[in-house]
């Protein structure tokens, strides 16, 4: 039997299905404020829809059957299955990782990971493509995306931050313990 630790359930259940709920919702918005179906990229993977909404931001509807950016986009029924297996095996390891872990920047982080992949993975089963609308491309960003694909670079991030401030920290430990050693050497001279 596997021992969850403390809080699992939340940073392993309850914020991450937040987040899911959250995205799925702002894709429903998305794709009611452009008057389609939610399924339109199963119907039409190339919608070409668009709503101008202020000078930086912009809606526009993007089935993206690739992963992050459009990249490998191809093969549209093979890479369905693909990215929605790898996902699920992300999930699975991410979750382990998630319930072996202490510092909760890291747990945080995680957590919008796994949160994105499963929202994400949704879409991917559900429609072979996921659903993109947010859009600032008049301001340079040309990629378009959505809330998972945001907790996945904020994860992301956080990830990186987290083993920046860890790395810094076992520094300043190791820095303390060389000191001290040193302090008993002198000591005993």
């Amino acid at each position: 039997m596997i021992k969850l630790r403390k809080n699992f359930w939340l940073w392993g259940g309850v914020l991450p299905a937040s987040i899911v709920v959250f995205d799925q919702l702002a894709k429903l918005w998305a794709t009611n404020k452009f008057g389609v179906p939610q399924n339109i990229c199963a119907l039409n993977p190339y919608p070409g829809l668009k709503i101008e909404v202020s000078p930086i931001f912009d809606l526009s509807l993007v089935c993206n059957r690739g992963v992050s950016f459009g990249m490998f986009s191809g093969s549209p029924e093979i890479s369905r299955i693909v990215f929605s297996v790898f996902a699920a095996v992300m999930v699975v390891v991410l979750l382990v990782w998630l319930n072996r872990e202490k510092d909760k920047l890291t747990s945080l982080a995680l957590a919008l990971i796994i949160a994105g992949a499963i929202g994400n993975g949704i879409d991917r089963v559900l429609y072979g493509a996921v659903t993109d609308f947010l859009d600032f491309s008049d301001i340079g960003f040309k990629w378009v995306f959505n809330v998972a694909d945001s907790a996945i670079s904020v994860g992301v991030a956080g990830l990186l931050l987290a083993m920046l401030l860890q790395g810094r920290m076992e520094k300043k430990a190791t820095r303390g313990e060389e000191e001290r050693s040193r302090e008993r050497e002198n000591k005993l001279k």
